[in-house]
């Protein structure tokens, strides 16, 4: 009895459907009918494409279907027999193709990329060129600068220098001035002085001179 129970229980466990949630793809040989139902008398759902993935919900050992569901959410049965682990060949092969051509516009865009790159590199580098250039010009123009500077501050030290001398001479100069004319009104003073003087004596001389003329004429008046 004991036999018959598990023998009954393994027959239904091998009998019955088996749950998985895995993703299968269908067959690339032809489209496979997704059905209703677990036999063929069952109607269609819809056909399914070669390559098509589908999520496998449960499989039934028995009928040898598997329900599934597809990308657009329907569910329905289909052998699974027409189920690959892994995708078809057709299939892998377009996926290559697109990830090849993929990889080729990108392969393109990077080389367009260093190509860019080696032109703006050779512009910096004649920019860099022409900056050189540039820097030692403007070194040695501020190397000249420089000098006409240090020549310009020992200019305005000289002209410094001369200005003082010039001041000193102005105020030697007034001063002279002062002094000269000091010497002039007191030349002026002495030539007057001694114009008065002489004139003094002129006058007492003439003075002199008539009285003796009037003695003689008395003297010679008395004989």
């Amino acid at each position: 009895m004991k036999r018959v129970l598990l023998t009954a229980l393994l027959s239904a466990s091998i009998a019955g459907p088996v749950h998985a949630a895995e993703v299968k793809y269908i067959t690339d040989e032809f489209e496979v009918t997704m059905r209703s139902g677990t036999s063929t008398s069952n109607s269609i759902v819809r056909m399914l494409g070669s390559g098509e993935s589908v999520t496998v919900l449960e499989e039934d050992l028995a009928s040898q279907y598997s329900l599934v569901e597809t990308g657009d959410n329907k569910k329905g049965y289909v052998l699974s027999r027409f189920l690959m682990e892994v995708p078809a060949a057709r299939q892998s092969l377009q996926e290559l193709r697109v990830r090849f051509d993929q990889q080729r516009a990108r392969l393109d865009t990077q080389t367009n990329e260093i190509a860019e790159l080696k032109q703006s590199l050779a512009q910096e580098k004649n920019d860099n060129q022409a900056l050189k250039v540039t820097l030692r010009a403007s070194e040695q123009e501020l190397a000249e600068v420089r000098s006409a500077a240090r020549d310009t501050l020992n200019i305005l030290e000289q002209n410094k220098s001369l200005q003082t001398v010039l001041d000193e001479l102005r105020q030697e100069k007034e001063q002279l001035t002062e002094i000269n004319a000091e010497l002039n009104d007191s030349t002026k003073l002495d030539w007057f002085i001694r114009g008065g003087a002489v004139s003094l004596i002129a006058f007492v001389i003439g003075i002199l001179v008539t009285r003796i003329r009037w003695k003689k004429q008395d003297a010679w008046g008395s004989y």
